[in-house]
């Protein structure tokens, strides 16, 4: 019975093949086990799924490193501590430390001394006592001690020792071999490389510190699919109410040929970690994309179709795949909102489209 009605089914449509007007009555539908589904989803609400990590954004990320060679006398914080700019993180004890704060009680103790007797020897050159040769002399000394201790200072400021502190130890109320290193920014104190007791190098990295808003992901797509991405498109993460927008897309493929793209998170993160692992779902901007189950495709002379219910049957539409998984396909074409797709069935549409077994 099922076969008399699909023969039915391909003569009944013949005479209106070239119109590509594919007659189907409900009974034949049921018969030949043809099932609908309305095309609702466009790249613009639902978009494909991709691998992502999340990161931090390099200018969000601070390195804390022993200024100098030292000893780690305390530790302040452990990792994922918030911090505040300026909060002590580490205290390091450097004998380092104590020659430079020697050198610059020196050059500071120079410094005064000269600027004593250029005064002094400004006010006998007015006097006309001394020859301005002389008193040339005792400026250039001047300008010589001033620039030493200058240096000492911004030699200091370059370890972390704090300007108030600085300025203490050139009038002698401080005298100390350790110093505090502290957070750069607010934040969270990512990774501690630190203990008490652990002697470090000059430029050892201690503490990584980030700032966790906003974050990025780094999404591997396929190169067949990065072509219809552009920046701006939007960025949604599986199974978290959070989103965002496309800041870059790769100009090169990497070694599993997939390109990179990269986009921002905006607002919260709903939980979302450095260096975790997420699914990115990307939706283009045009509404021109749409994703159809791959049982709606149809493939003629190396074409694809879908077939579009209509009032009295079916009609083929042309459509070019931009990229397929295993159960859907992210297809163009002239298709709109609402449109009622074949999804099962589909040989035996086509079967009455091209004429097969109509004899």
């Amino acid at each position: 019975m099922q076969r008399y009605i699909f023969a039915a089914a391909v003569c009944a449509a013949m005479s209106v093949h070239a119109a590509d007007n594919l007659n189907f009555n409900p009974k034949q539908m049921q018969a030949l086990g043809i099932r609908t589904v309305p095309l609702t989803a466009s790249v613009q609400q639902a978009g494909l799924g991709y691998p992502a990590t999340v990161v931090v954004p390099p200018a969000q990320q601070r390195i804390v490193a022993a200024p100098m060679m030292g000893l780690i006398s305390r530790v302040w914080v452990t990792s994922n501590t918030p911090v505040k700019a300026g909060q002590p993180l580490a205290t390091l004890a450097s004998p380092s430390l104590a020659e430079a704060q020697g050198g610059l009680v020196q050059a500071a103790a120079q410094a005064q001394l000269a600027r004593g007797q250029m005064q002094r020897d400004d006010q006998l050159l007015a006097d006309g006592i001394i020859p301005q040769s002389r008193q040339q002399a005792t400026r250039a000394a001047y300008l010589s001690a001033n620039a030493m201790l200058i240096q000492q200072r911004q030699s200091l400021r370059m370890l972390g020792v704090p300007a108030a502190t600085i300025a203490q130890m050139e009038r002698g109320q401080a005298n100390t071999a350790e110093l505090n290193l502290v957070a750069p920014m607010a934040g969270v104190v990512l990774e501690v490389n630190a203990a008490a007791g652990q002697r470090v190098d000059a430029a050892a990295a201690l503490f990584k510190i980030v700032q966790m808003k906003p974050l990025w992901l780094e999404i591997q797509v396929p190169g067949s699919d990065a072509a219809a991405i552009h920046v701006g498109d939007q960025v949604a993460v599986g199974g978290r109410k959070v989103s965002g927008h496309v800041l870059s897309v790769g100009q090169s493929t990497q070694l599993a040929q997939t390109v990179l793209v990269r986009a921002q998170i905006d607002g919260e993160l709903d939980g979302l970690l450095s260096g975790q692992a997420v699914e990115a779902q990307l939706t283009g901007k045009t509404g021109h994309d749409w994703q159809v189950p791959v049982t709606a495709l149809a493939y003629q002379q190396s074409k694809a179709y879908v077939f579009v219910r209509d009032a009295s049957g079916f009609h083929p539409v042309a459509v070019q795949v931009l990229s397929q998984t295993a159960n859907m396909a992210r297809v163009t074409g002239k298709l709109k909102t609402n449109d009622m797709l074949a999804v099962q069935g589909v040989a035996q549409i086509k079967a009455v489209w091209t004429g097969v077994g109509g004899e």
